[in-house]
């Protein structure tokens, strides 16, 4: 008897099934899902069935979390969990090509929780695993020192702009080349050369041709300069050691105009040869 009820069913449940076909409708459960997504052409279906893979998911995140799972049913979840989200990315990429919406950029589409190590997703207690725990504290600890290292590089970065900032053209002498006194007109700088070498230099006068009074000032510069060395040198004649011969080794410089090249070669190898005789007793 308990074979013919069971036929029974069987036929009744065929019978089921085909008049549910017949009417449109379709039992979205794991058992009938469809292996490969590509399978199913309907965009109605793909999403349906990514809903029926978001419920499974989150069954199973509710219970990895339970503290009375051994290890090995933990690992066990966690596998199921990592093939889940597998297939929920397939389907999420073949609604798209069916012209649904973005489940991949959408939030709404993803599922909170898990830490990936080398492309493994661990969920719940499945991160306090024996070795598991060990590799995200090592990463954190990678992560920190990464940071540190950031920090440091852009604080260093920060101190170079603020040299930088500091340190101007002048720093680095390109001013050095300008003009004490800038492209003033020639009033100005005989005024200025006045004030800095006194009675010396008089500006009673100021001629309005420029090549004249650049000439005049370079006349009474030239004095100057002269009448300075002339007493420079009469100091040094007072102030003369043993060890210096007056006349022979001196080079004066009077009025006159300065000596030529050949007569400061001349000098100099006159005074050579004397210095040589003078070691070899000739």
């Amino acid at each position: 008897m308990s074979r013919n009820s069971d036929k029974a069913n069987t036929v009744l449940f065929r019978y089921q099934e085909q008049q549910a076909e017949a009417n449109g409708y379709i039992d979205y459960n794991s058992t009938q899902r469809p292996r490969s997504v590509k399978k199913v052409t309907i965009l109605k279906d793909a999403e349906n069935w990514r809903k029926q893979v978001l419920q499974e998911i989150s069954q199973k995140m509710l219970k990895i979390s339970d503290e009375k799972l051994s290890d090995y049913m933990i690992r066990d979840l966690n596998d199921d969990l990592n093939k889940l989200m597998r297939e929920k990315i397939a389907w999420e990429h073949h609604i798209k090509s069916l012209g649904g919406p973005d489940y991949i950029r959408s939030d709404n589409g993803r599922v909170a929780g898990g830490v990936v190590i080398r492309g493994y997703r661990y969920f719940g207690r499945a991160k306090e695993l024996p070795g598991v725990k060990e590799i995200l504290k090592k990463q954190l600890d990678d992560k920190d020192a990464l940071k540190l290292k950031k920090e440091q590089t852009k604080s260093q970065h920060q101190k170079l702009r603020e040299l930088e900032a500091r340190a101007d053209v002048a720093y680095y002498g390109y001013n050095d080349e300008v003009p004490r006194f800038g492209y003033d007109t020639k009033a100005s700088v005989m005024i200025q050369a006045h004030e800095i070498l006194g009675h010396l230099i008089s500006c009673d006068e100021i001629l309005d041709d420029k090549a004249t009074s650049l000439q005049i000032l370079d006349d009474e510069l030239l004095q100057f300069e002269r009448k300075a060395t002339q007493k420079r040198t009469k100091k040094f004649i007072q102030d003369k050691s043993d060890s210096v011969e007056v006349g022979e080794n001196l080079l004066l410089i009077d009025d006159a105009a300065p000596p030529t090249q050949e007569e400061v070669e001349k000098f100099l190898v006159e005074r050579r040869r004397r210095q040589l005789e003078q070691q070899l007793d000739v």
